[in-house]
């Protein structure tokens, strides 16, 4: 599957093929967040959601999919893009703040514009970092490049910083093809939409999901990544209760089992994603979001209220239509052994 340029066209093609999308709220531009019911009504609910980060189209695609190949007695709620402005692009998330754009081919004219449109905030070590209007715009990448409460960052401290694409070469991460979406925090820490599920103050994207996962109540979730490498992994979260933490267990063995008999490259043995992760088995992770700190995201916070919950990370180094296939292949496996887990 292809993704369209712009949501509003992603919107059409679901249309098309019959979906009728259920708007969940709107993104600050306008854009509604929808999810889309398929399968049955056999208790418990499986929640599916994709595209926290705009460039991670894979994910998008496979969510997209799902609901046209998905077959089910259960109940499953997809949300395949939490981030419209995002997949529109970083021009259009520069057109909610800057009229009459030109069209920005190259780093240094992106540059010369957010110098001459915006209140330059901070222009050090090739960061570029301004505000206009009521949004922050940078030339690269800032998660992680900041300590919490920096002075600079309190101009934009409970708004949105846009940053674009430009990794040439890999479906959905061309120079300002995407927008990915950082949020800063009343305290002014740099952190993106797969944050806040936990937090009073949460941004409309995280709140859409919260609610819904409150609505259905979902006994599996699902959340479709891709990451800059070559390989396919997943985190996992512990549960609450011994049985819920068997039947996770049972669903990352069989879904690794299952992606590793694909085919698919899975992470090497020495990766780690990250210092709050430890290793069980080759490609398989468990994540301890207090170590990791930040707020919870969308499967941390499933997991704690909710039960087993899987982020999906597939390698963007990749082909893309093999990226697709094997987060169904992941997606569909996890199902497949949830039902047995509520078949009579």
């Amino acid at each position: 599957m292809e993704i369209p340029s712009t949501y509003t066209e992603f919107l059409a093609c679901i249309r098309k093929k019959g979906h009728k999308p259920r708007i969940l709220g709107r993104a600050p531009d306008g854009s509604p967040l929808v999810c889309v019911k398929v399968g049955g009504d056999r208790g418990p609910a499986i929640f599916v959601s994709a595209g926290s980060h705009a460039t991670e189209q894979a994910g998008v695609a496979a969510a997209a999919m799902l609901m046209d190949t998905l077959d089910t007695e259960h109940p499953v709620y997809i949300l395949p893009c939490r981030d419209p402005i995002g997949m529109n692009g970083f021009g259009y998330a520069l057109s909610l703040s800057v009229a009459d754009l030109p069209e920005l081919k190259t780093p240094d004219e992106l540059n010369d514009l957010l110098r001459t449109h915006g209140e330059v905030l901070y222009d050090q070590d090739d960061k570029l970092l301004v505000i206009i209007g009521e949004y922050g715009y940078a030339n690269c990448g800032l998660y992680g490049a900041f300590q919490k409460g920096e002075a600079f960052l309190e101009p934009l401290a409970g708004r949105r910083i846009f940053f674009p694409s430009r990794q040439e070469g890999i479906e959905g991460t061309g120079f300002c093809q995407r927008a990915y979406t950082l949020v800063v925090s009343p305290e002014a820490e740099v952190l993106h939409l797969n944050r806040f599920h936990d937090t009073s103050w949460a941004p409309v994207e995280a709140r859409c999901t919260r609610n819904l996962m409150a609505e259905i109540q979902p006994r599996l979730t699902l959340d479709l990544h891709e990451h800059g490498g070559n390989s396919f992994w997943f985190s996992a979260r512990h549960q609450r209760t011994d049985e819920d933490e068997r039947w996770e267990k049972n669903m990352a063995d069989a879904m690794i089992q299952a992606v590793s008999h694909s085919g698919a490259a899975l992470a090497p043995d020495a990766y780690l994603p990250g210092s709050f992760f430890t290793r069980e088995a080759r490609g398989v992770y468990w994540l301890n979001a207090q170590t990791r700190g930040e707020g919870l995201n969308l499967t941390d916070y499933s997991a704690r209220n909710y039960g087993p919950s899987f982020t999906i990370e597939t390698g963007m180094l990749t082909g893309f239509q093999h990226r697709v296939e094997t987060s169904l292949l992941a997606s569909k496996t996890a199902i497949r052994i949830f039902e047995s887990r509520y078949r009579s």
